[in-house]
């Protein structure tokens, strides 16, 4: 079991559109958080923060800017690409 204030080298680096796909293709529980995190270099809290993010409504929607390409918005693309309905749905 990983720590999640350990440092990893992707650590502070903007996701990829393919991480955050691959990241909710999977179901959010701590092993996967981890493995997750082990394998694209992130910290466990930061994968963590994705399943957050895409599962609360108000977090998601409020996260959306007008033409914004942030975290929130990959994260939108890969729900409506993954068919995730669970929270905001975009």
């Amino acid at each position: 079991m990983t720590n999640g204030s350990i440092t990893a080298p992707k650590a502070g680096e903007r996701y990829v559109q393919k991480e955050v796909d691959l990241i909710l293709s999977l179901v959010p529980t701590d092993t996967n958080a981890e493995r997750l995190a082990a394998a694209l270099g992130r910290n466990v809290d930061a994968v963590r923060f994705i399943y957050i993010i895409a599962y609360d409504e108000k977090l998601l929607r409020d996260g959306l800017t007008p033409n914004g390409n942030n975290v929130y918005h990959k994260i939108a693309r890969a729900k409506k690409k993954l068919g995730i309905f669970i929270g905001y749905r975009p």
